[in-house]
């Protein structure tokens, strides 16, 4: 039979299914979010604490000792920190070589060396450019000698290291000698020196020194430049720096501190080495001078014009002695000079005392000794 209003008897499952079906779908999704935040929420959490813990694994603990645990070791091929270079060399004594007194420089050139006719030593020499200074070298004879080192311009009765006399007469001290492995006390040597005698005793040519160049023979080591020779021994450091203007010995290699001292001026330089009974003697300027013994070894109210150079001078009042009458206080003018080693210090040697009043004036030869302990 028609049916003319159309409508239809709905089939099982038809439009109130279809809704259902919707809604569990819209359920599922909802709850399938919150289960996402859940687990990111409780994800993050465990990662915060995780943090946390690793981070007190890194606390150190003092032990009740007080000592922390030890240092980590070194991370594997990481570089060593930069080491400082070492402090350069430098001179002895004023114009000396840098390094003089130390161990021989590793571009020191070995002497020719000969057998002397006379000697049967093995010796050898060596002789500066301008010709004014030379030197012998000789393996130790039967007295212990080993050689010597001389300033020809010094060989005058004017010479800055003072006079001897010898045969009537008044000679310059221009020789230092070797021995011991140590440099001597100037002389006036005697006859001519090796150097001065070759090729004709035994046809050995002296080398010529070239300035900027190092020569050795055996512990010896001489460095030749233009301002002097400087001459030591390796095993002792004892050493003389040679020049036309001045002489000085030296033992043993400068300190750095020494740079520090202006050119031929140093401070430290003390007055000799103390006597038993003498006073101002191994300090720097003193205001008192007593050599010890007799009162003309004594000056009071001492005051330096000058100090640290290769001669040191001052003024203040001392004891002139006059025939007949004895000694009485009269102005005195001091000076030091000779400088060197003195009980392992810097030292003015040697020192005169006179009186320009009386028409006195300084004489090297006139100096006393006040090194009472040189080594």
């Amino acid at each position: 039979m028609d049916n003319p209003a159309g409508n239809w008897p709905q089939e099982s499952g038809g439009p109130t299914n279809s809704l259902l079906v919707k809604i569990l779908i819209a359920l599922s999704v909802a709850v399938v979010v919150a289960l996402i935040a859940v687990v990111a929420l409780i994800a993050t959490s465990t990662a915060g604490n995780s943090e946390d813990a690793g981070a007190a694994t890194t606390t150190v603990t003092v032990p009740s000792s007080g000592e922390y645990p030890p240092a980590p070791e070194p991370v594997a091929n990481q570089e060593p920190p930069a080491q400082r270079d070492a402090p350069d060399a430098v001179p002895p004594v004023a114009g000396a070589y840098p390094g003089g007194g130390g161990p021989r420089p590793a571009t020191a050139e070995p002497l020719p060396t000969y057998t002397g006719r006379y000697s049967k030593l093995e010796s050898a020499h060596l002789l500066t450019p301008s010709g004014n200074i030379g030197c012998d070298f000789n393996a130790p004879d039967d007295s212990g000698s080993q050689g010597l080192c001389g300033i020809k311009s010094f060989n005058s009765p004017s010479s800055p290291l003072g006079t001897e006399k010898s045969v009537g007469n008044r000679k310059g001290k221009w020789i230092f000698p070797f021995a011991a492995n140590r440099i001597g006390e100037p002389t006036i040597g005697s006859g001519t020196t090796g150097w001065m005698n070759q090729p004709a005793s035994d046809g050995y040519q002296v080398p010529v020194a070239e300035y900027g160049k190092q020569y050795y023979f055996q512990d010896w080591v001489c460095a030749s430049e233009e301002p002097g020779l400087t001459c030591w021994n390796t095993s002792t450091g004892s050493g003389v720096f040679l020049s036309r203007e001045k002489s000085e010995r030296f033992d043993g290699p400068a300190t750095p501190a020494a740079a520090d001292s202006p050119s031929g001026q140093d401070a430290d330089v003390v007055f000799g080495s103390m006597a038993s009974n003498g006073k101002g003697l191994g300090q720097s300027q003193p205001g008192i001078i007593y050599f010890g013994g007799d009162p003309t070894g004594r000056v009071m109210d001492v005051t330096w014009n000058s100090w640290g150079g290769d001669k040191a001078e001052a003024a203040g009042l001392g004891n002139w002695r006059e025939a007949g009458v004895g000694t009485h206080e009269a102005p005195a003018t001091v000076v030091a000079f000779d400088v060197g080693t003195c009980n392992g210090k810097r030292a003015y040697r040697k020192a005169a005392i006179f009186f320009p009043q009386r028409g006195e004036a300084f004489d090297p030869a006139n100096g006393v000794n006040i090194c009472f302990t040189d080594r």
